[in-house]
This record gives structure tokens, sequence and C-alpha cells, in this order.
């Protein structure tokens, strides 16, 4: 007779516990060490203090996990502070007394399309105590909370005295605008600004620390600049600001004129005389010519083309007066209607036609 098997509650039940039991004891695979999944260190710590005594810190967001991989599940950034009075009891050297919370966290931003991170940079103000050292750490944390504790960037910030206000003036130079600030005190630095009319703040680059000028080359004509300038302190990693120096506005307008024009000929030809000088095409934002005419009896030269002369070469449709010495003058003139010294004189003399006999 074959063998029946008759299932009861309790070895159905039986047999449910052991499948969840084999299902729990199945391969599993191998978690993910945190350094394949946890942020790289942020990028470009710095900090700055403002006049009003805010400290700013800014950097920029980690790109990949501290195994070097794509970084995707950013989520934010935590900040830790160490304060200590910066008095004999301030030890140089000595492990920073971290409070044992993070004092701020930064969520990660949005990505833009097509990213995997906002590029940043990204910034964390506090307003700090005179006479005191911080310490502070940035570090990036994981979607899921989780910080490498190699992860950490640290930063020195030290509270000093705001420097003084940068005077600041701007003239017109040749091809350029000139700028101007007293000498600063020792340790202090130069920064200085400038927007034209439809733009926004940018600093000048490449400034000299060693001299109190600069010349801005990257001008152009008829157009309105401002610029501001201000002082900073830089004792190690700290950097106090400045304020800002009253706003400068100033016109551009080119200062100098074209070169004369050379080898100017003047030669009688039918029906008036035939001028010829040296061309200036070369000669930068040439906009054209003119023509100065001196006939006896004229106190001074005339001009004789009302609208530029395009071309190197001029017909002047004169009718000499017998015995006449006409004399010429050339100049150059710019887009900005500077005009050139005139060129070297150039004369033509007409003799009286001879005298018929009589008979």
């Amino acid at each position: 007779m074959p063998l029946k098997w008759r299932f009861t509650v309790k070895s159905r039940l039986t047999i449910l516990a052991l499948a969840l039991f084999l299902a729990a004891c199945g391969v599993k695979s191998a978690p993910y060490p945190a350094s394949d999944i946890l942020p790289q260190q942020v990028r470009q710590l710095t900090q700055a203090i403002t006049e009003e005594g805010e400290m700013v810190l800014t950097w920029l967001p980690p790109e990949t996990t501290m195994a070097g991989r794509p970084l995707i599940n950013l989520g934010g950034f935590q900040v830790e502070m160490a304060d200590h009075s910066a008095d004999e009891s301030y030890c140089v050297g000595c492990p920073p007394r971290y409070l044992p919370q993070p004092v701020d966290s930064i969520p990660a931003r949005t990505p833009p399309p097509g990213r995997n991170l906002d590029p940043g940079p990204y910034e964390w103000r506090r307003r700090l105590e005179p006479g005191h050292v911080y310490h502070f750490r940035v570090a990036a944390v994981h979607k899921n909370g989780g910080v490498h504790p190699q992860a950490r960037t640290e930063i020195v910030v030290r509270t000093l005295d705001t420097p003084e206000t940068m005077r600041l003036q701007a003239v017109l130079s040749d091809g350029a605008v000139e700028l101007r600030w007293g000498r600063p005190a020792q340790g202090l630095r130069a920064e200085v600004e400038k927007r034209s009319a439809d733009g926004s703040w940018e600093s000048l680059p490449a400034l000299n620390q060693a001299d109190n000028r600069y010349l801005d080359l990257a001008v152009a004509n008829d157009r309105v600049y401002e610029y501001r300038g201000r002082f900073l302190l830089v004792e190690g990693e700290t950097v106090v600001q400045g304020p800002w120096s009253k706003e400068v506005k100033i016109e551009f307008r080119k200062l100098a004129s074209p070169p004369p024009p050379a080898y100017l000929d003047a030669a009688s030809a039918m029906g008036g005389i035939r001028l010829s000088w040296e061309s200036l095409l070369h000669a930068r934002d040439l906009a054209g010519y003119r023509v100065y005419r001196q006939r006896s009896g004229d106190r001074a030269p005339v001009l004789i083309t009302p609208a530029l002369v395009q071309s190197h070469i001029f017909f002047d449709p004169v009718t000499p007066k017998g015995g006449e010495t006409i004399r010429y003058r050339v100049t150059a003139v710019d887009a900005n209607a500077n005009e050139s010294r005139p060129s070297p004189t150039a004369d033509v003399y007409i003799e009286r036609p001879a005298e018929k006999p009589t008979e």
C-alpha cells in the first residue's frame, strides 16, 4: 500500500520555519567597504573674516569616494568647531578640543541635470569673538549619514584687527586706466575689483603687492568702469578683510593720438593739386585724414576736408593764382576724434603765366 503523507497544522508550520531558516542561511554578498561609498575630503577649503567680524568658510565638494570611485550619494556637510582663548593658556601644536557635536549641518544642493553633484562652491558663516583662536573641521557626509574618519579637513582661524580703509584713485593713462592707492602698512595685501555698467564685480588679476599702482589695460573706448579696493590682513591661514573703499567711477577715452602722416608730397596737376602721403593703415583705430591748405593771404591753415579722407591720396581742385605758393598739411584722426600732429608741410609754387608780347 503506497505511503501517504498526512499534513497536520503543526507539520505545516515546521516546514515553513525550516524554509525561512534555510533562506536566512543562504549565501550573502559581501558589504561594500566604507571607502567605496563614503565621500572624499572637501576641496579648496578657505576662510576669510569680513570687516564686521563674520567668518566665511568656503569649499568645493569632493568628486570621488575615499576609494577614488565617482561620488553619487552626497548628503551634505558637517562643520565641527573648537574655540580657544588666544592667551597664555592656548597651546600651539596641542590637539584642539572640539565640541562633542557638529555645530552645523549643510545639506547638499540638488545637482544640475546630467551631473551627480552640484559643483559648488558652498559657504558657511559664523560671527567670531575677538581674542579667540578657532579650529574648524569640514567633512562631506554620505546620504546615509556616514563620514569617513579620514575625510575631515581642518582650518585654523584667528580673530585679528580689521585693516585700514584703502583710498583708491583712478586716472586716465595712455591706453589704460591707472589705479593708485596709499602704500599699505606692513603685512597688508591689496585687493582691487572692477565692474562695467552691465557686469558684476571681478578681481583684477596679477596685482603686484610690492607696488601701489595698477594699469588696467582691459578697457574699451567710451565705456564707464567702476573700481573698489580693500586691504587684507593675512596671518597664517587667517585672512581678515578690510572695508571696501569708496567706489571710483571713470569713463575711459583714448588719450593717445595717432602718429602724424609722413612723406607728404604735393604736385601741380591738370585742374588742381595732387597730394599723397604715407599710409597709416597700421595705426590703431585709424578713422581717416584731414587736409589743411594755406594760401597767400591766409593767416592760418584752412581745413578743406570736412569729411575725413579715407585714402592716402587726395586731389585738391584749386585754381591757383599766378606767382602763388600753396602750402599743405595733413593730420590723422582716430575713432575717438583724437587728431595727430600735422605732417611736415608740402609747398607748391605756381608761376605767373608769361605775358603775351604786345603787337
